[in-house]
């Protein structure tokens, strides 16, 4: 169905992506205070404002299995019924598994670029063309992902919506700041626009199809990882580079704006 808003925070963001490309601070191999300000922010939306929604969302969807058979269909199907006893308990934890795919997802994507890129300084001279393809084409679905869940935002409300925006906003500046450093030229031309695109696909098929509740769920859980590990991978590496008092305010900035807006909601 459609809706202005998504479509908004699409354009609000893809503009981002496109425009951000003009700052200094990204085009720059320098680790800035707001670098380490909005990944500080991306945390805080996770910890404080995602995972705790997504939770309480959970929450009733396991109320809901408490009607279901104790044992799932398939395992009567594959005759394994003996082996499936617990599996319905297990999947409690389902949001937290998702979380901590994309994170994992995330460090195997970084550590599979540091492994392909010949040793050297960062530039595009260092970076083969198919590991750049690869990269982006990887952050794309990951754009994708976000546009598609901007639409089927599981939390009603512009506020709500707007405070998802900020976060994926401050977010993106981490992202695009670090494939800068390793692309340079290529990520100018190319990948910023890419990543524009994808959001604007993302939106598109969020417009044209719809899935299951539970689906949605697993989806912002696997973003929230891939937020979680792309902000410490910006952070963590360049130890005498990153600034934590910058990070340190943008979580507890962050935070407060949503104890606030909350609060008086």
């Amino acid at each position: 169905m459609f809706q202005l808003d998504p479509l908004l925070a699409v354009a609000v963001l893809a503009g981002l992506h496109i425009w951000c490309g003009r700052w200094r601070f990204i085009r720059s191999d320098r680790h800035s205070n707001w670098l380490s300000f909005s990944g500080g922010a991306a945390v805080a939306y996770v910890f404080m404002g995602l995972l705790p929604k997504l939770s309480l969302w959970q929450a009733e969807v396991l109320a809901r299995r408490q009607a279901e058979p104790a044992v799932p269909r398939i395992c009567e199907a594959l005759g394994i019924v003996q082996w499936c006893g617990g599996l319905k308990n297990f999947l409690i934890y389902d949001i937290f598994l998702s979380a901590l795919a994309g994170l994992v997802f995330f460090y195997w994507v970084d550590w599979l670029v540091q492994h392909k890129r010949p040793p050297g300084g960062p530039g595009e001279s260092q970076a083969p063309y198919r590991l750049f393809l690869l990269h982006i084409g990887i952050f794309a679905a990951y754009n994708v992902l976000i546009g598609y869940l901007i639409v089927h935002h599981v939390f009603p409300g512009k506020l709500v919506l707007m405070l998802l925006v900020i976060a994926l906003g401050l977010h993106f500046l981490g992202i695009n700041h670090s494939l800068w450093k390793i692309y340079r030229e290529k990520f100018d031309v190319l990948g910023r626009w890419v990543f524009a695109v994808a959001l604007f696909l993302g939106w598109l098929l969020g417009v044209l199809t719809e899935l299951a509740p539970a689906v949605y769920i697993g989806m912002y859980s696997f973003v929230a990882g891939g937020i979680i590990m792309n902000v410490f991978n910006e952070e963590m590496p360049h130890r005498h580079e990153a600034r934590f008092w910058p990070f340190f305010f943008g979580v507890v900035g962050y935070s407060l704006l949503l104890i606030v807006i909350y609060a008086f909601k």
